[in-house]
């Protein structure tokens, strides 16, 4: 009893518990203990067909940076950027190595976080560095450090339709590369004398949006949110006899996985795209545009600015421009399956063809000299 009453009170000991104490808590927020569990938590993409070295990114170490789920929130399932751009980066033979972003940041303060990418960078030396960029995820002199490394950075920007002055005319300069998918973007972007712009476009994870050997048992289908007018136009539908199933965050459905997504697509005769931003009363491309296709799936989507450019109208997708036509061009494609199915079936040649990312990405890299 009285050793153990010496060792209480021995101020060695005491010393030892309130630093292992600290230890204990200041680890868990340490810069070296989340660059460990970040690594850790990378994920292993398997190519698909022939061996690694004889893919176009073999060799290239590449980081990439991206939102894991979407809007950071795991409630929401994977992100587009999770479903689409990884495996097709990992698909083409790249080193890589993945940092999610907005988890990131949800779990750091921003400081850390910026602290975190730089030495992630330091010790990984990348060659190339990915960005999918939500807001202001970093500090734009985490960006330029990776640049003073000797890496070659690019920032996918989704939004140029309504957010180019706000976001992305700040941000592209700190970037060897802007990537942008609207082509009205360009002409704005050497106005302010950036002159680094590649001009991309949507595409698909054409082996996650395939074809299944299932029924078609929807007349009409919608996946996406009921922003702007969106309950406007299918109430609308409904009213001229039309029926109509919609699923997405804010519709009675509710979301649906992306199987599930996948499974609706190829289960509709028509699949309707309504092509407005969330923000900002523009129309655009959608990424559905080319989801859809890629299932051996009818699109039928909004006549918007450039789509001419990816498809042969009414040929290989579906199009309309107001309320009536997408009434019409419905009703036609309900009343003639055999007209139908040549469209189902040359927008899936065209989308293998031309409209995969990881033509999108050999593209891009091609362009910046990254792939020869």
């Amino acid at each position: 009893m009285s050793s153990l009453r010496r060792y209480l009170t021995h101020p060695y000991y005491w010393r030892r518990a309130v630093q292992r104490l600290f230890e204990t808590v200041t680890r868990r927020l340490h810069l070296e203990t989340h660059l460990d569990a970040l690594v850790a938590d990378l994920h292993v993409f398997k190519t698909h067909g022939g061996a690694t070295g004889s893919l176009p990114g073999a060799g290239i170490r590449l980081l990439y940076v991206a939102p894991k789920f979407d809007y950071g929130n795991r409630a929401r399932g994977y992100s587009y950027e999770e479903n689409h751009f990884l495996p097709a980066l990992a698909g083409l033979g790249f080193d890589l190595i993945r940092f999610d972003s907005l988890g990131i940041v949800q779990r750091l303060r921003k400081r850390a976080v910026n602290d975190l990418l730089v030495e992630l960078a330091f010790r990984f030396r990348p060659d190339v560095a990915f960005f999918a960029l939500f807001k202001d995820d970093f500090d734009e002199t985490a960006v330029e450090e990776l640049r003073r490394m000797g890496c070659v950075t690019f920032n996918w920007f989704a939004d140029d339709h309504w957010r180019f002055e706000s976001f992305s005319s700040r941000w592209a300069p700190r970037f060897a590369w802007a990537i942008t998918t609207d082509a009205g973007a360009v002409a704005k972007y050497r106005e302010r004398g950036i002159t680094n712009v590649i001009r991309s476009q949507w595409g698909v994870n054409h082996e996650l949006y395939r074809p299944l050997d299932r029924a078609r048992r929807f007349d009409v289908s919608f996946i996406g949110q009921p922003h702007s007018n969106r309950r406007a136009v299918l109430q609308a539908l409904r009213d001229a006899g039309i029926a109509v199933r919609a699923w997405g965050y804010g519709w009675p459905e509710g979301k649906i996985t992306t199987r599930q997504a996948v499974q609706v697509i190829n289960e509709s005769a028509v699949n309707l795209n309504l092509s407005n931003a969330s923000t900002g009363g523009v129309d655009q491309i959608k990424g559905r545009d080319f989801e859809v296709p890629a299932c051996r799936a009818l699109l039928l989507t909004q006549r918007v600015a450039a789509l001419d450019e990816y498809y042969a109208l009414d040929s290989e997708v579906m199009s309309y421009d107001g309320l009536d036509d997408l009434v019409a061009k419905i009703r036609w494609t309900l009343d003639y399956p055999t007209e139908a199915e040549r469209v189902r079936e040359a927008g899936y040649q065209r989308v293998l063809r031309d409209h995969t990312y990881e033509r999108r990405f050999v593209q891009i890299f091609r362009q910046a000299g990254i792939l020869s």
